[in-house]
């Protein structure tokens, strides 16, 4: 039944939909920040791009390397050595043998902190700046992302260099926000924390957002096979758990397929949908994979699935299975994964759940043709029975969408918590009751 209205857009539809009203479903959007570019180091620059209030021949931030200033170590540097020296060999000297017994921190530190001076040249004068407000009154107005930077890491935040997700700047009107991570708390659990800074003017911080990313101490998948016995995944963590058991659904999702393709055979279906089928499995193999390695990575241990043969469907029991796992379970699996790609905490579980999004999108794609084929080839009773089955499986998203969902699952997971479970959901139901059914295939 192809019409304009095709499944990827109806589900990206609902996205949409379902994001819209729900601010900070998905954590901290961090669109629109600049990412900070590492120095030569691999580490965050403080002084790239800095344009303090007063103007200075050289600048030069070191690291104390004992908490008496016995010794010191230069990390970064901006301008050139007493270039507006009168006496310029002893300007020089007076730089290499500034000191301080004091100094400031820089970005976050746990247990044994460093600590950092600037040393500042400006004609003949050579400042030695050790505290964090000296380094604040020199700076002077904030107007430039660098300034932003350094006056967050002064607040002993941490700006991550070339981590779109965990350290950035952009503008804010005549001010900045600042992208940045601190550990909240250091024991059972080790939790760390992302932040919106507001960076003013005068150098003022203030926190916009929180959201916690890290701390140790619904569903994406695919269409599962008549006979299939359910064993828990397991895991040293919540999130391997669950990764376990979604793999052991894409894994029994390889059975589903391989039967489908077998029936239609039997049932003369057009070579086109058996060959669909066929690919599709070959698709769940992948997902399996993929699903066992992500379960690996958060601790978690699957088991392999568990399926009993089952005889040869008819042309009714297969377009019921196929209305309540396809054109509904797995069609909303695919909408799962898309949410999940764009809300997990986990940049790895993004990537994968975009790409096994992709892929439930044509496996749904494939359910709706299916089910346009085998509608004309069944009798009046026999389809008001597949659209009860249809309205059961709708009515069962709703009921799942009511229940909890742990924490850790929609930090790290991107599972939609209840609220966004349940906007999904509902607009899932409503937008296939908008279509008719007659959805692109």
């Amino acid at each position: 039944m192809p019409s304009s209205n095709p499944i990827d857009k109806i589900l990206h539809h609902v996205l949409s939909l379902s994001l819209a009203p729900l601010v900070g479903a998905c954590g901290i959007d961090t669109d629109g920040f600049t990412t900070v570019a590492c120095g030569s180091a691999g580490d965050t620059p403080y002084l790239a791009g800095v344009e303090p209030g007063d103007p200075a021949d050289y600048i030069e931030l070191r690291e104390l390397l004992a908490p008496t200033g016995t010794g010191m170590r230069a990390l970064e540097s901006m301008g050139v050595k007493c270039a507006g020296a009168t006496d310029r060999p002893a300007c020089e000297e007076k730089i290499a043998a500034a000191t301080s017994s004091r100094g400031f921190s820089l970005g976050e530190c746990i247990g044994s902190c460093p600590s950092h001076v600037l040393i500042v040249s400006t004609g003949d004068e050579v400042l030695v700046l050790d505290t964090r407000d000296e380094v604040r009154a020199w700076l002077g107005p904030v107007n430039t992302p660098a300034d932003a930077v350094l006056a967050a890491s002064l607040e002993e935040y941490s700006v991550r260099c070339d981590h779109p997700d965990e350290g950035g700047v952009r503008p804010a009107g005549d001010a900045y926000e600042v992208l940045a991570t601190r550990h909240t708390k250091i024991c059972d659990p080790v939790e760390r924390t992302l932040y919106v800074l507001a960076v003013g003017e005068g150098g003022g911080v203030q926190e916009l957002e929180s959201e916690v990313i890290a701390s140790e101490s619904g569903v994406c998948i695919g269409r599962r096979p008549a006979g299939l016995q359910r064993a828990a995944g397991r895991g040293a963590t919540r999130v391997g758990a669950y990764f376990a058991n979604v793999a052991q659904l894409e894994a029994a999702s390889v059975w589903a397929f391989e039967a489908l393709g077998r029936e239609l055979v039997q049932h003369r279906a057009p070579r086109p949908l058996v060959e669909r089928a066929r690919l599709a499995g070959r698709d769940e193999v992948r997902h399996a994979r993929l699903m066992r390695r992500l379960s690996a990575r958060h601790g978690g241990r699957w088991e392999p699935p568990r399926v009993e043969p089952r005889p040869l469907r008819s042309l009714e029991e297969l377009a019921i299975d196929n209305a309540a796992e396809g054109c509904v379970r797995e069609t909303y699996g695919a909408l799962i994964g898309m949410w999940q790609g764009r809300c997990a905490r986990d940049p790895l579980v993004r990537r994968v759940m975009t790409r096994i999004a992709r892929d439930e999108v044509r496996h749904a794609k494939l359910s709706w043709a299916l089910d346009a084929w085998l509608r004309p080839r069944l009798s009046p009773a026999e389809r008001r029975r597949v659209e009860d089955a249809r309205r059961a499986a709708l009515a069962g998203l709703e009921e799942e969408a009511r229940r909890g969902v742990d924490p850790a699952l929609v930090a790290h997971a991107g599972v939609p918590d209840e609220r966004a479970s349940r906007a999904l959901s509902r607009n899932f139901a409503e937008a296939l009751a908008a279509s008719g059914h007659q959805v692109g295939i």
